[in-house]
């Protein structure tokens, strides 16, 4: 009678042990799959290839408990019909024994493997979204980033959260730089002009590069706070040229912003902005306008536009 206590004890342990193993297994299989970020549109090919690996892996340790619990059964119904101290049904039961724990270090090793490659295929995922809403010249977000930013922002807005302000922004006589300079020169202007977006707005909920020579800024409110703001930004870029190469290229940006108002989409925010950005470009440059809701109004006293080299 002990004896048929002490193997159904240690079956219960090996079965505990072979368990144990498989969902820690599968808990960190679905915790680290529901950390990834969600995909948008983006060139989804290395990734399926990277989500198709771990999904054999799966199929694999899944396919192994099955078997286990399989063997397990059989060793039940064993235990239940043969004398347990019969030398044949102990011969029988210490074979199973030994077989399942022989699996089950075996698929420990694997489940460590799998643990590190886990982590290295996580950590490519999400360099390869980084990389996939960066902008490669600039290394501000881009416009795929900023068209999901701006939607969750106005999502928010429309639910009763906070308002924000758009901001774009556009380099005066970009075509002319590129022209004089060479285009080396004008990717060099870019990144410079990012680099003092990055230093001058504090706190922004987004920086990117819109397209071409124009930036687009989601930053918090209220609207002519942001304008200041963004008027200081572009006083102190005209206030100095740029050094390219040992040369110095004289630079002026044109802003124009606006805030989300009583509307469904942020279309009509990035309109205002847009409307705001032109009025600055066409009465002279080098200038900031807002959008109060129903015309672009000049922030501060006009300046004359720099011609550019």
């Amino acid at each position: 009678m002990f004896t048929g206590y002490l193997l159904f004890l240690v079956l219960g342990i090996a079965l505990a042990l072979v368990l144990v193993g498989i969902g820690a297994a599968f808990g960190y299989l679905q915790g680290k799959r529901a950390a990834a970020p969600v995909l948008e549109e983006v060139d989804r090919h290395a990734v399926l290839a990277m989500l198709h690996e771990l999904g054999a892996w799966t199929t694999e340790y899944s396919g192994n408990v099955t078997q286990f619990q399989s063997r397990l059964g059989e060793l039940s119904e064993l235990a239940k019909r043969a004398s347990l101290g019969s030398g044949k049904a102990d011969s029988v039961v210490v074979g199973l024994l030994s077989e399942i724990m022989q699996s089950n270090s075996q698929l420990q090793k694997r489940l460590e493997a799998a643990e590190k490659q886990l982590e290295k295929q996580t950590h490519q995922i999400k360099s390869y979204l980084t990389e996939a809403r960066t902008d490669g010249l600039t290394r501000l977000s881009n416009r795929r980033a900023f068209d999901a930013k701006i939607e969750e922002l106005f999502n928010a807005y429309r639910k009763g959260g906070k308002s924000f302000v758009l901001a774009m922004i556009d380099i005066d006589h970009f075509k002319k730089i590129n022209d004089t300079c060479g285009h080396p020169a004008g990717d060099e202007v870019l990144r410079q002009v990012s680099s003092v977006l990055r230093q001058s707005i504090e706190s922004p909920y987004l920086i990117a590069r819109y397209g071409g020579e124009e930036f687009a800024i989601l930053m918090p409110g209220p609207l002519r706070v942001a304008a200041d703001r963004i008027d200081e930004m572009r006083r102190r870029i005209a206030s100095a040229p740029l050094r390219v190469a040992e040369r110095a290229i004289p630079v002026s940006i044109s802003a124009g912003l606006a805030e989300p108002r009583d509307e469904v989409v942020p279309g009509a925010t990035i309109r205002r902005a847009d409307e705001s950005l032109y009025a600055a470009k066409n009465i002279g440059r080098n200038r900031v306008y807002y959008h109060d809701g129903r015309q672009a109004m000049l922030v501060g006293a006009p300046e004359v536009a720099i011609s550019g080299p």
